[in-house]
């Protein structure tokens, strides 16, 4: 039988214990506000259709995205970069941590901070797990001029890979 995932949710503790603790159902809501519904709904309509999946970006060039990796291999160069937590604040609100070196900012009102962002200095990305919220924050710099990049994995990527992480700064939740 020949089938075609359109979601997928892992389960398994590894995949929520550091973010939830014993907290499914957290895990799970979270989860589902970050759905992108539309592109869910695309993939069933295509898998519905033709039964194989096909992947394309609605904008017409795919917004630009680093590794964690390469995002490390630029901090280490010390050039002049800002790195954003575009993370929800329902849920930077519930964390403790952040990547070392970044600013948190809320998603839902970028127009109001990218008016204080310099000009001309590259702007990082992230969110839980590099995919709605980061992306949307990259597309919406990216429209008012930044070179912006969302961090593919987000949040959840960097500190697999044993990013630094700081305390963040209560004041900002």
């Amino acid at each position: 039988m020949d089938t075609v995932p359109v979601l997928a949710l892992d389960m398994y503790e590894h995949a929520y214990s550091l973010d939830f603790g014993a907290n499914a159902s957290a895990y799970i809501d979270a989860f589902m506000r970050n759905i992108d519904w539309t592109a869910a709904g695309d993939r069933l309509m295509e898998a519905g259709s033709r039964g194989l999946p096909r992947r394309e970006d609605t904008a017409d060039t795919p917004l630009p995205s680093v590794s964690v990796e390469e995002l490390s291999a630029e901090l280490a160069k010390g050039g002049r970069l800002q790195v954003l937590d575009a993370r929800p604040k329902h849920y930077f609100s519930r964390s403790t941590e952040m990547m070392q070196g970044a600013i948190w900012r809320d998603p839902d009102r970028v127009d109001e901070w990218s008016k204080e962002l310099p000009a001309g200095t590259p702007v990082f990305v992230y969110c839980a797990y590099g995919y709605h919220v980061g992306c949307g924050v990259t597309a919406a710099l990216r429209e008012r001029g930044f070179d912006a990049k969302y961090i593919r994995g987000g949040l959840a990527a960097w500190y697999a890979a044993g990013g630094e992480r700081a305390l963040k700064p209560q004041s900002k939740a």
